[in-house]
């Protein structure tokens, strides 16, 4: 993954650019009857690297996934599965053999990641969405997907999409925020569908939009406007300008027959509705429109409280199934080779069962990094001990160190930085991760384990 920033940080702003920072935070596609929509028809396509960050919200238990643990004599079971099945492994990779983990490490553990023993420091569900999506405890930090999006395609209308999970701009670049992308095409052609009176042909949108112009510069001449109003209809005024960019990504979203649906899964007894192919296949047509790089994604109901083993393997499953249509997906739009994912949590759940059968919030978690073809793959960096305590590792060497440092976020983050190339637009802005050491995390040629 190469540095897409190339070092234009001294440049100075255009008026295009000055609008978007004063405005920046407030562009949002809140439902599927209003959207605004910030670029213009002059915005580039965006052919860059692309970063997707998933988030299994509540915290899901990682040693009935990445960090498998069986029971110790002595102890409270940590897990039922490891009373009839030892953890599986493929590559060099070891995995819990439960849900669909044996397809999933098998079919793509060699283009994977695996960061075990990150220490969340807190039980707290917004400390721990905070500490792992931005790198820090405290609020005014932007996510490392805002972050992405403002380095790589800061004037594209769609840069920085959310279609679920934790988000935050810190003011750097304005979000997206999607909930059904079938209708931005009805949006985008506004006379593409309906009859009688509902349909609205061309001629009467271009009326329309000829009518609004000049109320709006009506109104900018005008010599009682505040500053707030002036910029307020300026930012309209562009807003309306992107709508042909967006005939891109009218252009690639599928018959309705084709779009995908939520899904009704059964969670520990309980009915859920879950929408991770329908968030994954929208942004991946927006990366594949050009109009973006970053994407925030969710998949949540992992607070286990209760009936933990019929929750966890439930969503594992699910969660599974959906990195296949991912992964398929993106290859079919030819995108997969420019695509990073990032997949984590809030933190962990305990390492013993609590009276209701559930597990509760332990702040022991992993990552898991993916990328097409890369030379740090089929990898397990971070160590836990028997019991799903974070282990101190060497600072150079990543092997067990009881002088070593204990890995948290910022570790993480710090890592993603530099192999994003995120450091120096990050650092023009302010931001800085000062905690956390250099780790060689992505270093091909280090491993925690043998």
């Amino acid at each position: 993954m190469t540095d897409q920033y190339g070092g234009c940080s001294g440049k100075l702003l255009s008026r295009r650019g000055v609008l978007r920072g004063a405005i920046a935070g407030v562009s949002t596609i809140a439902s599927s009857s209003a959207m605004k929509l910030w670029g213009t028809e002059q915005d580039d396509v965006y052919e860059g690297p692309l970063l997707v960050t998933l988030q299994l919200q509540g915290g899901a238990d990682v040693t009935q996934l990445c960090d498998p643990k069986v029971n110790v004599p002595g102890e409270r079971k940590i897990n039922y599965w490891a009373d009839a099945a030892d953890p599986g492994q493929s590559g060099n990779i070891v995995f819990a053999p439960i849900a669909d983990n044996a397809q999933l490490f098998q079919e793509f553990g060699s283009d994977m990641l695996v960061i075990n023993g990150v220490d969340a420091q807190t039980n707290s569900h917004t400390t721990g969405q905070l500490f792992n999506w931005t790198g820090g405890t405290a609020e005014g930090r932007p996510s490392l997907s805002a972050l992405f999006a403002a380095a790589q395609s800061p004037n594209q209308p769609l840069a920085y999409s959310v279609f679920g999970g934790f988000s935050r701009t810190a003011g750097l670049i304005g979000y997206n925020q999607f909930s059904n992308l079938s209708s931005a095409r009805t949006l985008v052609r506004p006379y593409s569908g309906g009859s009688g009176n509902q349909r609205h042909l061309p001629a009467d949108i271009a009326r329309a939009h000829s009518m609004v112009q000049a109320d709006i510069r009506g109104l900018l001449a005008g010599p009682h406007l505040s500053v707030r109003q002036r910029r307020s209809l300026l930012g309209f005024t562009e807003a309306r300008a992107g709508r042909d960019s967006l005939e891109r990504l009218a252009e690639l979203i599928p018959d309705e027959a084709d779009v995908m649906r939520s899904e009704d899964i059964t969670v520990g007894g309980q009915n859920v509705r879950a929408n991770l192919k329908e968030q994954m296949q929208s942004a991946l047509l927006v990366f594949k429109s050009g109009l973006g790089s970053a994407a925030d994604l969710s998949l949540g109901t992992f607070d286990s409280h209760e009936q933990h083993d019929a929750v966890s393997e439930a969503l594992l499953t699910q969660f599974s199934d959906a990195m296949r249509f991912f992964w398929d997906y993106a290859e079919t739009l030819g995108i997969a080779e420019r695509i990073v994912l990032v997949v984590g949590s809030d933190f962990g759940r305990t390492n013993f069962y609590n009276e209701g059968e559930g597990k509760d919030h332990w702040p022991i978690g992993s990552y898991l990094i993916m990328e097409r073809n890369a030379p740090w793959g089929d990898r397990v960096v971070g160590l836990t001990d028997e019991l799903h305590f974070g282990l101190p590792i060497n600072q150079e060497t990543l092997k067990a160190d009881r002088n070593g440092v204990i890995m948290t976020p910022a570790h993480v983050h710090k890592a993603l930085w530099e192999y994003l190339g995120l450091e120096t637009f990050a650092a023009d802005r302010g931001l800085t991760l000062p905690d956390a050491e250099r780790l060689p995390l992505f270093d091909p040629f280090v491993s925690s384990v043998t």
